[in-house]
This record gives C-alpha cells, sequence and structure tokens, in this order.
C-alpha cells in the first residue's frame, strides 16, 4: 500500500472510530442514528451469527461465542450471501440483455444519421428518467414476477450503453475508414476488421457507464417486487419495514461496496486494457 493509500485508511479508521466513540459517551437512540458496531452487528446477523458489538462493555464481549461456534454453512446460507447471489445472477442476465439492445442500437444511430435524429433525443430523455419510473409499468405489464424486475433493469440501462456507444463511435477518426478501404476492406470486411476493433474503447466505456445505470436499476426494482427469490432490494424493505436502521445501512454498504468492486476490478482494468492495447494511455 502507497502512503496515500496508508492515509485515506488512517482517515476511514478515525472517522469510524469517531463515530464509534461519540456514540459510547453520548449514548444516543440506535434505532435513530446506529453507530458502526450496530451496523456490523446487523451484518453478521444476516450471516446467521449474532454478536453484540453495540452492547456495552462488559466481561465476554461481544458475546460471539455465546451462540456457539460458528460453522461454514450457516454463514453461505444466511440471507446476506443468498441475496447476494441472486441480485448477482439478476444483474448478469439483465446486463447482458443491455448490451445486446444497446450495442445494436447504438450502433445503428450511429451508422444512419435518420436513426439518430429519431432516437437519439428520445433516449436522452428516457435516459434521465429515474429507473423507479419504470417500476409501476413493469408492475402492470408483468406483474410481481422475476420477468418485471428484468424489464425495470434493462430499461434503466441501455439507453445509457446505446448512447455511450455512439458518441464513443463517433470519435473513430474517418482515416481509419480510408486507409481500410485502400488496403481493400469492403462491406462487411470493413466492419470486422476495421471498425469493429477501433469501437472497442468507445465499447468498453459504454459498458462502465450502463452497469453504474443497471445496478441502480436493480436495486430500485427488486426494492419494490415482492418475488419469490428475494435480492438485496428485498433486504433493505425488510429493515425499513421493521424499524431496523442498522440493516437498513448494513444492505446500503454491501451495495456500495459490490458496485466499486465491479467497476474497479471488472470495467476499469477492462477498459484500462483496451486503452493500452490502442496505444490510448501510456503504459507505466
Amino acid at each position: 500500500m502507497n502512503r496515500a493509500g496508508l492515509m485515506r485508511l488512517l482517515v476511514w479508521v478515525a472517522i469510524i472510530a469517531g463515530w464509534e466513540g461519540a456514540y459510547r459517551i453520548i449514548q444516543w437512540r440506535d434505532w435513530i442514528f446506529p453507530a458502526p458496531s450496530h451496523v456490523l452487528d446487523a451484518t453478521l446477523a444476516m450471516l446467521n451469527i449474532q454478536t453484540g458489538f453495540g452492547k456495552p462493555l462488559h466481561p465476554g464481549w461481544p458475546g460471539v461465542a455465546e451462540a456457539g461456534p460458528i460453522k461454514p454453512g450457516q454463514v453461505w446460507h444466511g440471507p446476506l450471501i443468498t441475496a447476494t447471489g441472486i441480485s448477482a445472477v439478476r444483474l448478469g442476465v439483465g446486463f447482458v440483455l443491455s448490451i445486446l439492445l444497446g450495442g445494436i442500437l447504438g450502433a445503428a444511430m450511429w451508422r444512419f444519421k435518420w436513426l439518430d435524429e429519431f432516437l437519439g433525443p428520445l433516449f436522452l430523455g428516457l435516459q434521465t428518467l429515474p429507473s423507479v419510473c419504470w417500476v409501476p409499468l413493469g408492475i402492470i405489464l408483468f406483474g410481481l414476477r422475476e420477468s418485471g424486475i428484468l424489464f425495470v433493469l434493462v430499461l434503466g440501462s441501455f439507453f445509457a450503453i446505446a448512447l455511450a456507444l455512439r458518441d464513443g463511435l463517433r470519435t473513430i477518426p474517418i482515416a481509419y475508414k480510408n486507409a481500410g478501404r485502400m488496403l481493400g476492406a469492403r462491406g462487411w470486411k470493413l466492419y470486422r476488421y476495421v471498425l469493429f476493433p477501433a469501437s472497442l474503447p468507445a465499447l468498453a466505456a459504454s459498458l462502465r457507464q450502463g452497469f453504474s445505470f443497471a445496478w441502480r436499476s436493480l436495486m430500485g426494482a427488486e426494492l419494490i417486487f415482492a418475488v419469490q427469490s428475494r435480492g438485496l432490494g428485498f433486504l433493505l424493505q425488510v429493515g425499513r419495514e421493521m424499524n431496523d436502521v442498522a440493516q437498513v445501512v448494513a444492505v446500503m454498504i454491501v451495495m456500495v461496496a459490490m458496485g466499486i468492486a465491479a467497476d474497479k476490478f471488472v470495467f476499469a482494468k477492462l477498459e484500462q486494457r483496451v486503452l493500452e492495447r490502442f496505444g490510448l494511455v501510456v503504459v507505466g
């Protein structure tokens, strides 16, 4: 870890320690504003591990041993792991559909000016529409089923993918197309060997942007759709109904952590490799 990373870590440790220390001194109501220890208890409870980090200090604190030895099976069958897996599967299916639909329409708008003039302003307006606005329509069309969640996810993300891909394709220099034709590339070969490889940086950027829209859309849909398979959005709703602020905060932290991890370790690395492959960034 470099010096800048260490400094950021120390700042976060100081914030959390100060937050926990203020709770221990002031003793505010944890059901209104939970301390980090309460959030930790709620997170472990969703892993079937009962602890008492948020309780006053006492002999045997925090009480992990009171519930007996922790078994790996009880953790993997906890509601947090199950909900995370369900949300990840939904995200994978819906995001693939968004990529296919957004990629086709984005490339078509780049290729045909009349189509871009017709769909471009409409897509731009629909992109600004909050994803939860698609939930009532999804319920009417599909009912409280998995297809309704996928409907909200796809419509909440593919507009952003289409527009990002279209704008990225516009940055391809015309010299690439002319050079390809001079070297004998015609018809589908021009797209296969020249324009498609040149569009990869734009495609990587559109995937990164589209993922953020897809993740937000999925969480909004799961928060409202009461289906049999219960994802992270359902756990968030349960915390609200039970007035368990610690669980609500814990689930929100998991959502943020998953989004950051996916962006940093998947899409950011993919975009970086594509840019390095095309010499658009300096490899240090």
